[in-house]
């Protein structure tokens, strides 16, 4: 009895610390665990601020695609816009994403009929010798250099005749090269939010 008596708190104590062991790791900030685990993984945005955009895809079966992203509002705006574009484009509106470091633009283009995304990476290797296969957490896709900018493009889900663009620039004060912006952390975590559904 008295060893019971002795022994319960102790093991008690011991169940504690271990399980306020447990819960601290699962408390650390998710860039912070994939950084000491040596991971890739891009760094989840500050703040839960959506943005949206859509557009109609396809003729005979035309649907809406839905595509959303999430970023810090104190430090980026979003808004889908129908004029002063960043970059040329024939589509009648697109989303731009504007902060201190740089701005994108985010549209639809389509495939030519009969076509698809291999196709488009197809395409893009004979026209840019530069481009390369490029990861944001499950968006995956291609990007190159065209000019000033970079584009990178991915498949859009579920999706048999459009793909996404992005117009990556950068912004007038940041005096670093164009391709860092490839692996800025801002940048990496949006495109890692980056959802398409189709409906």
């Amino acid at each position: 009895m008295k060893k019971w008596k002795v022994l319960a708190p102790l093991t008690l104590a011991a169940a504690s610390a271990a399980a306020l062991g447990v819960l601290t790791l699962l408390k650390k900030e998710p860039s912070a665990t994939a950084a000491a685990a040596g991971s890739t993984a891009a760094p989840v945005p500050r703040a839960g601020t959506s943005g949206s955009y859509s557009f109609v895809s396809g003729y005979k079966d035309a649907a809406t695609v839905d595509v959303s992203l999430d970023y810090d509002p104190e430090r980026y705006d979003f808004a889908v816009i129908g004029e002063d574009f960043l970059s040329y484009t024939s589509d009648s509106h697109v989303a731009v994403l504007r902060g201190e470091d740089f701005s994108f633009q985010l549209e639809y283009a389509a495939y030519y009929q009969g076509e698809g995304f291999e196709d488009l990476i197809r395409h893009v290797s004979e026209q840019y010798p530069d481009f390369s296969p490029v990861a944001y957490g499950d968006n995956t896709g291609i990007r190159y250099r065209a000019g000033d900018n970079f584009c990178l493009c991915f498949p859009a889900a579920e999706d048999p005749y459009s793909y996404l663009l992005v117009t990556l620039l950068k912004a007038p004060g940041y005096d670093q090269e164009l391709e860092t912006l490839l692996d800025h952390p801002d940048f990496a975590a949006v495109m890692a939010s980056m959802r398409t559904m189709r409906h």
